[in-house]
């Protein structure tokens, strides 16, 4: 039996629900929040006919593979000596007077190591949806929450915003960057209802890893393909369903890496859009920019068609256990732009306006700028150009 991801309603009727379907899925209490469920289950031809007449089912898809966006080896961008802060200098954030003071961030990722040293003075609210416990023993989360609120180490800024001193985690892959679209698509539930004002992944839907298991469990290679096609389409609809949903009051500003997938340094040609769910309704994919010889310009693996780009070569933020590293990707390029949303989320707030999806993405995109910016910079590259604090 193939196991199956649902969206429920728990805010309709339970006896409309489906008993025998009932016993296959694990129960949820109908008396908590009325605020939609996502679960999943191994389910027989007949349990997916019964789907059908349950109405308290709003969409439903198979599980498939999901992984973290990372261009390079952990331990090849070890081994890089960047200018340290570049990026914290190209979206204003050592200019600005906002701190990020007030603001709420959520990421999901591969957990954070709270006791760093970075996250001194935040309170970090956080959950396991992998089971292996919140720690994060990769350390790419870490990193990325670093970029986004850190405070200073060994006498280095690596923070955008460092006045945040609310942040929420959603470990929702394994310590190997890899995980289910299942436990994603639940830490993405979890994180909206905890009502922050950016919500942060760098993770995508895996179509290829999908591909290979099912042809692993014996279907044909063509079949597979196909079959994994239909398993991210279905996330992806279950992943925008959710996002208009109005059980969570405003709809918090969504944020997505781009893809780390391009290999422009072989042939400009060798190009692609962004991955989903980044690339999905409701959300902006962040691409990665680095310095070059006549400006900003693209980073040679980050994916096209961005909504935005941010720093993310060589970028220096927390490490475990206690130090810094550096990591290139279009992840990092999210973190800068979750620290930079942040800041502009504290300037609304002083000019009496809501931070929403709608008034943050509208000061982020305003705010871009491509003036400066090298002659490989196009809007297919770099989206409304590099982010900029307020």
């Amino acid at each position: 039996m193939n196991r199956f991801i649902f969206l429920r309603d728990k805010t309709g009727n339970w006896q409309r629900s489906n008993d025998a379907l009932n016993k296959r899925i694990a129960p949820v209490d109908p008396q908590g929040p009325a605020q939609p469920v996502i679960e999943a289950a191994a389910l027989s031809e007949q349990d997916l006919a019964d789907a059908f007449h349950d109405t308290t089912i709003l969409s439903m898809a198979p599980v498939m593979a999901t992984r973290l966006v990372a261009p390079y080896d952990m331990d090849l961008a070890r081994q890089q000596t960047p200018k340290v802060g570049w990026g914290l200098d190209a979206v204003g954030a050592t200019q600005t007077r906002y701190s990020g003071k007030g603001s709420r961030v959520a990421l999901l990722d591969t957990g954070i190591d709270s006791a760093h040293p970075a996250f001194q003075g935040v309170t970090i609210t956080s959950q396991d949806f992998v089971g292996t416990g919140v720690q994060d023993v990769n350390g790419h989360g870490t990193h990325l929450a670093g970029t986004v609120l850190g405070r200073d180490l060994e006498n280095q800024r690596i923070g955008v915003a460092r006045g945040i001193t609310d942040l929420y985690v959603g470990k929702a892959v394994l310590d190997t960057g890899k995980g289910s679209s299942c436990t994603f698509l639940k830490a993405f539930l979890w994180a909206l209802q905890q009502k922050p004002d950016i919500i942060g992944f760098a993770i995508s839907f895996d179509t290829l890893a999908e591909s290979e298991a099912l042809q692993d469990n014996g279907y044909p290679a063509n079949l597979s393909i196909s079959a994994a096609v239909h398993a991210y389409r279905g996330n992806l609809r279950i992943f925008e369903r959710i996002i208009r949903m109005s059980e969570f009051g405003p709809v918090p500003l969504i944020l997505g890496a781009a893809g780390d997938d391009c290999l422009r340094y072989i042939s400009p040609e060798f190009t692609t859009g962004p991955v989903s769910p980044a690339a999905g309704r409701g959300v902006l994919a962040v691409g990665a920019c680095q310095q070059g010889a006549n400006g900003i310009e693209p980073a040679p693996f980050s994916n096209n068609n961005p909504a935005l780009v941010a720093p993310g070569t060589g970028i220096i933020s927390a490490d475990l256990p206690t130090g810094t590293r550096a990591l290139n990707g279009s992840c990092m390029a999210m973190a800068h732009a979750a620290g930079v949303a942040a800041l502009w989320a504290e300037k609304l707030r002083e000019e009496g306006e809501t931070p929403n999806a709608s008034t943050l993405a509208n000061c982020l995109s305003s705010a871009a700028i491509s003036d400066g910016m090298g002659p490989s910079q196009t809007p297919i590259s770099c989206g409304r150009g590099l982010v900029q604090a307020p």
